[in-house]
């Protein structure tokens, strides 16, 4: 077919247009797209899954497709380019070893954003630029190395069914531990083995791909999806936004409670031995001391989680479990019996800590105590229990 001169133009214009109306990923930078499209979803039967990628193509991997470094433990950005955000959505973060995606890889999710992404409080489309940012961290358990990170997108309001993906390669660095010395570095790399599974990434509106799930229900009623397994790490960009609960995950892995998190764990993770509870220390002399009548600090800081308040078809079959009990996190060895954690006291090198909010853990090094992470989110919330030890397990209870 041919076009006149004129004809040309304007569909060149018509095209231009629709592109930079739409959205893609704009940090981390995306991998070189392989064909046209970068801002449409995923085609309806999953061809171009993942990342867009056509039949029989890899995704960039040349100087033409730039390279992130993200160092896990700290604060990165995200945020996208263009008009249509279709009234914002849900959103989810996540990663798969190496720059070679392939339709079975399996993908770890580290972040998920229910509802207001990528743009918050919208009712349509914005009329200018996008100007919001989301922040996420590269948790510990996973490895450094190269890997393929992925972008995810299920909008609130729009003609059909959709499912939005960008892809960037980036370098995870390993946490900087300049300030501890070699034993405190293996305990940090103890920890990070020990990190909790991550969920597969979900996967709707893609076919036969997805097992036919779709997320037709919640875009009828133009409301931003509540994923079936968010992850430890969950943001409400909206606030206390209705939420729907979505009631199907296409994830072939989820359907079939495949290798939970295998796409950027170091290794199967076995499941947690029970956690007993620390035992309290040994007086050689005098009378045991009674035990504290106060009770634990709330951490303040704790925002109310939003409440999922439209049901979606068979809710008995998608509720969250609610966690039962102490609940290890990644960080080793640590407190328990020993009292109150006092972050300026002098301390015996390889003990590990809780701060009295619940909310930090430090490990000691040098007789100093350093900070090693903070207690990761949690729907419901929860903290980890105050004190100093040798040899326990960090266990999390309720906020």
């Amino acid at each position: 077919m041919q076009f006149s001169t004129s004809t040309s133009s304007i569909l060149a214009a018509a095209l231009a247009t629709a592109a930079s109306a739409h959205v893609v990923m704009e940090n981390p930078p995306p991998a070189k797209f392989l064909a046209y499209g970068p801002t449409n979803p995923i085609e309806p039967t999953g061809s171009d899954w993942p990342c867009k990628i056509p039949a029989g193509q890899k995704l960039d991997t040349s100087d033409a497709s730039p390279k992130t470094e993200m160092v896990i433990g700290e604060t990165q950005k995200f945020s996208v380019k263009g008009t249509a955000v279709h009234g914002g959505g849900s959103c989810q973060f996540a990663l798969t070893k190496g720059w070679d995606p392939k339709k079975d890889s399996p993908w770890s999710v580290i972040h998920s954003i229910e509802g207001g992404c990528p743009a918050r409080n919208q009712k349509g489309n914005l009329d200018g630029a996008n100007k919001d940012e989301y922040e996420f961290q590269i948790p510990a358990g996973i490895a450094p190395g190269q890997y393929t990170f992925s972008w995810t997108w299920n909008n609130r309001i729009g003609g059909q069914p959709e499912f939005y993906q960008n892809c960037g390669l980036i370098v995870v660095k390993g946490a900087k531990t300049k300030r501890m010395d070699m034993s405190a570095r293996r305990d940090l790399v103890a920890m990070s083995k020990r990190a909790p599974d991550f969920p597969e990434l979900f996967m709707a509106n893609i076919g036969e791909l997805s097992g036919g799930c779709t997320t037709g229900e919640a875009l009828k009623q133009q409301i931003s999806i509540a994923y079936p397994d968010p992850g430890e790490s969950v943001d409400h960009a909206n606030g206390n936004e209705q939420l729907f609960k979505q009631p199907c995950d296409g994830n072939p892995r989820a359907r079939k409670g495949g290798d939970r998190g295998s796409g950027a764990s170091p290794a199967p993770a076995p499941a947690p031995a029970p956690v007993p509870e620390p035992a309290v220390p040994t007086v050689p002399q005098g009378p045991k001391p009674e035990p504290s009548t106060s009770p634990a600090a709330k951490p303040t800081s704790a925002a109310p989680i939003p409440t999922h308040v439209v049901p979606a078809p068979e809710p008995s079959s998608i509720a969250h479990p609610a966690p039962s009990g102490a609940a290890p996190i990644p960080d080793g060895n640590a407190p328990g019996a020993g009292g109150a954690m006092d972050p300026s006291s002098p301390c015996t090198h390889g003990q590990l800590g809780c701060s009295n909010s619940g909310l930090e853990a430090y490990s000691c090094t040098g007789g100093k105590w350093v900070k090693i992470f903070d207690v990761p989110h949690s729907d419901p919330p929860r903290k980890c229990k105050p004190g100093v030890g040798n040899g326990e397990n960090l266990i999390l209870v309720d906020a």
